[in-house]
This record gives C-alpha cells, sequence and structure tokens, in this order.
C-alpha cells in the first residue's frame, strides 16, 4: 500500500507502512486492506450506533424522529451523486493508475463531485423552502421541513468524505481511510456527546455528523492533494461516460424507493415523526451490517473492474461469487446474533426510551440481510455497463416497494418492516436474473 509521490504525506505514510508491513506479511495484502475495509466502516458504523444511542436517551421523540429522516433524505441525495460520480469513478480501470494523467483525473472528477454536492444541497433548501410554503394550507407536512433543511446542511460535508474515502480505495489505500475513519469515529462520539449534554435538539445533533465528516475529509485531502480542476479533462469525462451516468442516475430514482436507507423516509410519509423515532431506534441495531457489507463493497467493486479488464469474464465472475460468499458470512453472523438477542441489545442501547422493538429489528435484520445478497449482482451490471437492465430491475421492484409498504402501514411499523424484507426477496430473484441474462448476451456477442 503506497501512494504515488504526488499524493503522499510522508510522514503518515510510512507510520502507516510500519504499522501495517507486519499483517501484511503474515496475512498478505489482500487480507490486510479489507481488515482496513472493515476498521473504516466498523468505526463508522460504530460512530453511528453510540451517536443514536446517545442522542436517542435525551432529544425528544420529535427530534430524534427528525434527525432519522435526515439521515434517511440524505441518503436519497447520495444515490443521485453516487450513481453520477462515484461509481463511474471506481469502477473506471486507468491503465496507469500511479501516474500524473491518473492523478489528475481523478482530481478532475473530485472537484466535480463536490460541485454536484453543493448544488444538490442547495435544492435540498429549495425543497424545504416549497414545502414550508405548502404547509400553510397543508399543516400536516409542517414536520417535514425541519429535516428537509438539515440535511442541506449536512450533505455537502458528507459527500465530500464519502467520495474522498472512495479515492483512497480506488488507489488502494484502505489503510488511510481507517485513518481517517478513525477521526469520523472520535468526532462523531464526543459532538453527539456535548449535543446530550448541552443542547438536546436537532440542529446540533445534524451538525455532530456534519463536523464529523469535516474532519475525516480534511485528514483525506492532504493525502490526496486534488490538482486544480481541468476544463480540458471534465469535459473529455463528460463526453465518455455522460451516458452511463445517465443511465446510472435514473436507476437511482426507482432504487431510492426501497433502498435500506430510504424506508425511513416512507415511514415518515405515511405515519409520521413518532413511528419515524421508533422506526430509527430499530435499524439503529441492524445498521451496522450496512456498514460491513459497504466494507465489503468499497474494496470489490475497484477490484471487479480491474479484473474484467486484467482477467475477462471469468475474473469479474470470481470477485462476484466471492464477495456474496464473504457478505453472507459476515452479515449473516452479526443479525443472526442481533435477532437472537433484539430484546437485551435495544434495553441497553436506548435505557428503556423504546422498549418491545424485538420483532421491528428481527425483521429488519431479515432485510439487511438479503439487501446485502443483493449488491454484488449490481455490481456486476454496473462494472458491465448495463444500465437499461439495472433500471428494468429497479422499476419492478419500486412498483412493488410502494405497494407493499401502503398495505404494510396498516400494521405499524412491523408491517412495513414485512414489506421491506419482500421488497428485498423479489429483487434478488429479478436481480441474478438480469445478471445471468446480461452474461449469457454479453458471451453471445463475443
Amino acid at each position: 500500500m503506497s501512494l504515488p509521490p504526488h499524493a503522499r504525506t510522508t510522514f503518515l505514510d510510512q507510520a502507516l507502512r510500519w504499522i501495517l508491513q507486519p499483517f501484511e506479511r503474515r496475512l498478505g495484502v489482500a487480507t490486510t486492506t479489507r481488515l482496513c475495509a472493515v476498521a473504516d466502516h466498523g468505526a463508522s458504523g460504530v460512530a453511528n450506533i453510540v451517536a443514536f444511542a446517545t442522542l436517542g436517551r435525551t432529544l425528544l421523540a420529535m427530534d430524534f424522529g427528525a434527525i432519522g429522516m435526515m439521515m434517511g433524505l440524505h441518503y436519497f441525495i447520495v444515490g443521485f451523486h453516487r450513481s453520477a460520480f462515484v461509481l463511474i469513478f471506481s469502477t473506471t480501470h486507468h491503465s496507469d493508475p500511479e501516474s500524473e494523467a491518473a492523478h489528475r483525473e481523478n482530481g478532475t472528477w473530485w472537484w466535480m463531485a463536490l460541485a454536484a454536492a453543493v448544488l444538490l444541497s442547495a435544492l435540498t433548501a429549495g425543497v424545504a423552502v416549497i414545502v414550508m410554503l405548502l404547509a400553510r394550507a397543508a399543516p400536516s407536512v409542517q414536520w417535514l421541513v425541519l429535516p428537509l433543511f438539515l440535511t442541506a446542511i449536512v450533505t455537502p460535508a458528507m459527500l465530500a468524505w464519502e467520495f474522498a474515502r472512495r479515492w483512497l480505495y480506488k488507489i488502494d489505500r484502505a489503510d488511510l481511510v481507517a485513518f481517517c475513519s478513525a477521526g469520523y469515529f472520535v468526532t462523531l462520539c464526543i459532538g453527539a456527546w456535548l449535543v446530550s449534554q448541552e443542547w438536546p435538539s436537532a440542529l446540533p445533533a445534524a451538525l455532530a455528523w456534519a463536523a464529523a465528516s469535516i474532519v475525516a475529509a480534511l485528514l483525506a485531502l492532504p493525502c490526496l492533494r486534488p490538482p486544480p480542476p481541468s476544463r480540458a479533462i471534465a469535459t473529455e469525462l463528460i463526453r465518455k461516460h455522460r451516458g452511463q451516468a445517465g443511465w446510472l442516475a435514473a436507476t437511482n430514482l426507482p432504487y431510492a424507493i426501497y433502498s435500506t436507507a430510504s424506508i425511513v423516509v416512507w415511514i415518515g410519509l405515511f405515519m409520521g415523526p413518532l413511528a419515524t423515532a421508533v422506526f430509527t431506534a430499530a435499524r439503529t441495531l441492524t445498521n451496522p451490517a450496512i456498514s460491513l457489507v459497504s466494507a465489503i463493497d468499497s474494496v470489490d467493486k475497484p477490484r471487479s473492474a480491474r479484473a474484467l479488464a486484467q482477467e475477462g469474464m471469468s475474473g469479474l465472475r470470481r470477485i462476484v461469487r466471492r464477495s456474496r460468499a464473504l457478505i453472507a458470512v459476515v452479515t449473516g453472523l452479526y443479525l443472526g446474533l442481533v435477532g437472537i438477542f433484539a430484546g437485551p441489545l435495544t434495553g441497553l442501547v436506548f435505557d428503556g426510551s423504546y422498549p418491545g422493538l424485538e420483532s421491528e429489528v428481527r425483521l429488519l435484520a431479515t432485510g439487511f440481510f438479503l439487501f446485502g445478497l443483493n449488491l454484488p449482482s449490481e455490481t456486476m451490471l454496473i462494472v458491465l455497463q448495463a444500465g437499461r437492465t439495472m433500471l428494468v430491475i429497479r422499476c419492478i421492484t419500486a412498483t412493488f416497494t410502494i405497494a407493499a409498504l401502503a398495505i404494510g402501514s396498516a400494521y405499524g411499523v412491523d408491517g412495513m418492516a414485512v414489506g421491506f424484507a419482500a421488497t428485498q426477496i423479489l429483487n434478488f430473484i429479478l436481480l441474478v436474473t438480469g445478471e445471468r441474462w446480461v452474461l449469457s448476451r454479453r458471451e453471445g456477442l463475443a
């Protein structure tokens, strides 16, 4: 694990090399990279658990529901940013990844993604203003104004950190990602504790996430050293990838309807802020599984692109199979334990503030497990640039999701959790079918 000269912070790089060399000798570079990725997402996941648990004990249910809705809305926005920038950036393989040309291209991606993050934040603030005006005629939507404004506040910082971490993964610096995530962990935990002690309300709580993301991004940027943006490179990147970006961005709209992050938005819309607070509490216990999946996915997306470029379809299949098996084992073990000990865990984490969540936690654990199994197939379709196939699959799944959640809302949070799990089963079947169809078609054209 070493940065090219133009992207190196010497002291930090040498320190991390000294720490990791014994692990690389004994475990191998690939295994060490995965462990660093797990440390990264583990730090983020645990920090979020600590923050939500701390805030869930002290915030009013309305404020806690607003924070939960903020996170759901943020991840809705993340989907568009990820589709148009992060996914293409992560899965584009450069013939000489350590060259100055590759670094300048990565830097241009960074500035384009940052500009898009600011634009998405401004659009979210605009939506908040519109909802605030509509609330005069429909007071029931008034509570959505605060989560929308909070989302606009935290989005630029959180998207900047997310792109920086993906850049580090792309240049095989999972060790630096883990280091930056440690900064995120410390900042978020301290921030949530300070909010709970001094300012127990929604706005300071949201600022804790923004501060943690800023700290992590600032730790990463001296190592990455983004060069000034190049208009020529940006024009070429847009020309080359706008078709794929368009398809991926289009597929995100239906995906946002049934993703693990967006279900909280549906609960808020169907059932209001108090149900949102209850769901946020239940999701806090199962959400680390998504962090584990993201850790595996962050490493395997760039590896899938490299495997296809260097080994062809056999290499891509190998990475996808290994990724799905690893996700099944790791998330299955964690979610199984959460399901077994759902009652005691809820009492321990929230100190009795949200009792009786055992069934919701177990149902969400089932849905999250199935969601994790779906990601390797999506990786394959993205790497093969099968955007149209993904769009069809996601539209079918989204239509089913709306119906399932609408029906489930009559039975409370439990019913919506069942609808979410059923959606993931259907999505898994559709993705595996679509993956086989794309592979057979590609091999038939070869």
